[in-house]
């Protein structure tokens, strides 16, 4: 566990926050389900955030953000926020799987794989190790029809999937919060930190191709 200043970034769905981690102790944390205003938000949050845990930006020594998979746009927003601080300040950046950050939200239970929806009937889905209530990503997270993991998903998790669930009663349900992003941001730092982070995409996972007009 890194002993550094951590401002953390979650939005990557509908949920938009910003919360200062040190030494994995959440110190201040604004957070809030603002679908598709993560862009008029984030500055107030990361404000509101620093205040509660009486710290500047001068005293920040890293900067997490959630790569994804999740929101294309969101996911941009978030890492063009971190980016933008990380140039300004001169800061490193820490991306942190989504997927995994959810897994560690639940980890009295230790989930061994979990979805998020993507569209439609397409999910994204990870599958995860433990040690020590720590998850670890066992394969690379990938995108599918739902029934393609109904039956390895029965003891797993899901966040934003119940409009295309039907028989998965045994599911919990995740919640995307900055708070577990920057604390495997501080257990992982040294193998995950990102020093000159300038080229840093996120992890969108689904293809996006741009086809120019005729």
């Amino acid at each position: 566990m890194i002993s550094k200043n951590i401002l953390s970034i979650e939005t990557s769905s509908s949920i938009c926050g910003v919360s200062i981690i040190k030494n994995g102790n959440l110190l201040g944390i604004s957070e809030k389900n603002t679908y598709r205003q993560h862009n008029e938000n984030l500055a107030n949050f990361a404000q509101d955030a620093l205040k509660q845990s009486n710290k500047s930006l001068s005293d920040i020594d890293a900067i997490a953000v959630s790569i994804g998979p999740g929101s294309f746009t969101g996911l941009r927003i978030g890492l063009g926020f971190a980016k933008g601080m990380a140039y300004a300040l001169g800061l490193p950046i820490i991306p942190v799987p989504t997927l995994l950050s959810l897994a560690f939200s639940l980890r009295e239970y230790e989930p061994r794989n979990g979805i998020i929806h993507s569209h439609s009937k397409k999910v994204f889905y990870q599958e995860f190790s433990w040690k020590n209530s720590i998850p670890k990503i066992i394969s690379k997270a990938v995108v599918g029809d739902i029934g393609q993991y109904s039956k390895n998903i029965q003891d797993g998790f899901q966040w934003n999937c119940e409009e295309i669930m039907s028989s998965y009663s045994n599911i919990k349900k995740a919640v995307p919060s900055t708070e577990f992003i920057g604390i495997l941001a501080s257990i992982f730092y040294d193998d995950w930190v990102i020093k000159t982070p300038y080229e840093l995409v996120p992890d969108y996972i689904a293809p996006f191709e741009m086809t120019p007009r005729e």
